[in-house]
């Protein structure tokens, strides 16, 4: 598989990255609240402590910025003026020797809460990493392969990465992961320097080129784009029923709602999301469970599922939060 302007370093195995602008460098900046994975290394870039309970010591030599959440920024009020962007700059003059090799960021912030950026914000970023030379690492494992209506999440910022990560929706269930970067960076790699006992595995890559196919002839990216819309407006009027409802986001298929016991404090309400989580799986609706505070719920579903389908999952959300309020 190939992507205009990058070539394809590994069909399988871990994501990794590299550096060739550079000496090689050890420090990289990512961003709080964000989530990369369960290995010490994916961990060590992961700005969540809940994940990383019981585990480290995690590996030095990365700075975290501060996460583009707009509904819980710390710096605008009312008015976005992409200061969590700026703050990037901040980090490396003020955490680093800058030396940084790479900022690594998912374009849509699952695990954290379906954190959907403001706009502007990659852009700007983007302008920084650059007249620093620090590389831009997409984590596009959640987000990508048309879960946000676009074949990737980072394709709606106008920006382009030096290096993205995958996996998932790559192959729909069956282990396969890879990354793609541009030809400067991908051709740093020689034999042997990037290793998986099963990369390349035959039966994992023909289920990525089967997914691919379905992807492309049944329009499900465009899909998710016009279903996603749909979704989005039907939760805003949930939330416009219900005030235990503090926010919706999202984009394409990827959405959430964040719960709170008071609107105006914004108070995280984490047990109230559990109980909407066990309350639509009792009426066959599997809905997730996320935030740094245990308060979104992230409604992610298939690709294929229909209008009709999704009309029933907005049904048992609106039973779920009227049934919780009494």
């Amino acid at each position: 598989m190939e992507s205009p302007g990058r070539k394809l370093i590994t069909p399988g195995g871990s994501p990794a990255c590299c550096n060739s602008l550079k000496k090689c460098q050890l420090l990289n900046i990512a961003l709080e609240a964000g989530f990369h994975g369960r290995t010490n290394a994916t961990l060590s870039v992961t700005g969540n402590r809940k994940r990383k309970q019981h585990g480290g010591p995690y590996l030095a030599g990365v700075a975290f910025a501060p996460a583009p959440h707009p509904y819980r920024c710390r710096f605008c009020a009312g008015s976005c003026s992409l200061a969590c962007a700026d703050a990037v700059r901040d980090v490396i003059d003020y955490q680093t020797s800058d030396d940084v090799a790479a900022f690594v960021a998912e374009p849509v912030m699952g695990e954290a809460g379906i954190i959907v950026p403001p706009p502007g914000y990659f852009e700007r970023v983007k302008t920084i990493l650059e007249e620093r030379g620090i590389l831009f690492i997409a984590d596009e494992v959640q987000s990508g392969f048309g879960r946000t209506g676009k074949l990737f999440a980072v394709e709606h910022y106008r920006v382009e990465a030096d290096i993205m990560a995958m996996a998932k929706g790559i192959a729909d269930g069956f282990p396969l992961g890879g990354f793609i970067a541009r030809p400067e960076v991908a051709d740093s790699f020689r034999p042997g320097e990037h290793l998986s006992t099963f990369g390349g595995n035959p039966v994992s890559c023909a289920a990525g080129v089967a997914s691919l196919r379905v992807l492309e002839e049944d329009g499900l990216v465009e899909h998710a784009a016009t279903l996603g819309a749909w979704l989005l407006d039907r939760l805003h009027h949930l939330a416009s029923r219900h005030r235990a409802v503090g926010d919706v986001r999202g984009i394409g298929l990827m959405c959430g709602m964040e719960l709170v016991s008071d609107r105006g404090a914004r108070t995280p309400a984490p047990d109230l999301a559990l109980r909407v989580r066990t309350l639509c799986r009792e009426r066959g609706v599997l809905v997730g469970v996320g935030g740094f505070f245990g308060d979104v719920v992230r409604i992610q579903p298939p690709l294929s599922i229909t209008q009709d389908q999704l009309g029933f999952v907005v049904e048992v959300l609106d039973g779920a939060l009227a049934e919780t309020a009494s």
